[in-house]
């Protein structure tokens, strides 16, 4: 039996998160887990404010302007909305809007449906994360 779609998010969004936060906790870790959870509760409001296209751009700058590089938070949250956005789609992954690349590139690239569709699977997709975020890793600023 297959799950539902909501399902398959929250299955996601919760891997990601129990793979970011560390029971250890110690104070290095735990700013970490502070940024995270700052942009994963302010980046919903830039892409209602902004579009999806400016947030992402957002992430990567704040990441110093690199692709693939996980060198902050910001890095880390746009691979994870590469991951579920981007690639063939499966059963556990349905809802990717593009067949693979970069995030950023396929979106430019691609049409104004395909845009509003990540858009829209991005947001829904926060829903779960913003929740996880609040259960594992603590409130954003």
């Amino acid at each position: 039996m297959s799950r539902m779609l909501s399902q398959q998010r929250a299955a996601f969004a919760l891997q990601k998160i129990q793979g970011f936060s560390d029971p250890a906790r110690n104070r290095s870790n735990e700013r970490k887990q502070e940024k995270m959870s700052t942009h994963l509760h302010k980046t919903p409001i830039r892409i209602l404010s902004n579009g999806l296209g400016q947030a992402l751009a957002f992430l990567l700058s704040d990441n110093g302007g690199e692709i693939g590089v996980k060198r902050k938070e910001s890095g880390q949250l746009y691979d994870w909305l590469q991951d579920w956005l981007c690639g063939e789609a499966d059963e556990n992954q349905p809802c990717r809007v593009y067949p693979s690349g970069d995030l950023i590139t396929q979106l430019m690239a691609g049409d104004r449906r395909a845009y509003l569709r990540a858009q829209e699977e991005t947001l829904l997709l926060f829903d779960w994360l913003t929740k996880f975020a609040d259960a594992y890793l603590g409130k954003g600023e």
